[in-house]
């Protein structure tokens, strides 16, 4: 993207690499708060990107905070806002662990797939975007509490050999992601129950039909890009959700 920068093979939109960069010249102070940004046909060219580009770019970070543009005279740096976390983003094992559990991971497949219709919606990539495709299950004292299939897109061209020939890193998926200078920012998940299929009954030993509960997350970097989309499997009576609630002044 940047003069000087070797070129990266990458199956990331281009508009999503160049808001990375135009985050990055935020945050380093290349322009101030207030400061009036280049024009779209400016940055255009200074990326070697299409106006396009450049305006869909613009409007996500327009969207997230980091610009305000005033009609008639131009996009301008804005005023860094304090958001509070909801709640802390954990991996699913991270989350069993931080409560206590000493969480044993068996990696079932580490695949290289191509990006299916449903995976593509979450994760805003055409269809046949290649992926890196995990299988996992989580156990506890040898009893099966989750399995969970998660679709990476690829942070560098040899994630895909490297996750395949280091299995410790499965551990931490977004320690691996931030390894490669992917920030994890935020995620949002859908939860609901099912009954159970084959393959749960198969992994987590439980009875065909029994329910369980499912927990699909989307994850995204600190530009607001899609990087990883998983689904976890949790036996339902294996797991115990719980939410602390808070009533403010009414």
């Amino acid at each position: 993207m940047r003069d000087g920068e070797p070129e990266m093979k990458t199956s990331v939109p281009l508009y999503h690499r160049l808001k990375s960069d135009l985050i990055r010249d935020i945050q380093s102070n290349k322009w101030n708060v207030g400061d009036k940004i280049p024009s779209e046909a400016d940055l255009a060219v200074e990326h070697g990107v299409s106006r396009i580009t450049v305006r869909q770019a613009i409007s996500d970070l327009v969207s997230m905070g980091y610009l305000v543009r005033h009609q008639g005279k131009g996009t301008f740096v804005a005023k860094r806002r304090t958001s509070v976390a909801v709640s802390r983003l954990q991996g699913f094992a991270e989350e069993l662990r931080t409560s206590g559990k000493d969480v044993a991971l068996t990696v079932k497949h580490v695949q290289m797939v191509a990006c299916s219709e449903r995976i593509s919606k979450q994760l805003e990539v055409p269809e046949d975007t290649k992926l890196i495709r995990i299988s996992r299950v989580a156990s506890v004292d040898n009893l099966p509490v989750f399995r969970e299939t998660s679709f990476l897109l690829p942070p560098t061209e040899g994630a895909f050999e490297e996750l395949v020939n280091h299995p410790e890193l499965h551990n931490h998926i977004y320690g691996f992601f931030e390894r490669h200078g992917v920030r994890i920012a935020y995620g949002k998940q859908e939860i609901y129950a099912e009954r159970a299929n084959y393959d749960d009954s198969q992994e987590l030993n439980i009875g065909f039909d029994e329910p369980v509960l499912v927990v699909q997350r989307v994850t995204s970097d600190d530009t607001g890009t899609p990087v990883e989309f998983s689904e976890v499997r949790y036996p339902s009576s294996r797991y115990h959700y719980n939410v602390n609630l808070t009533r403010g002044d009414v």
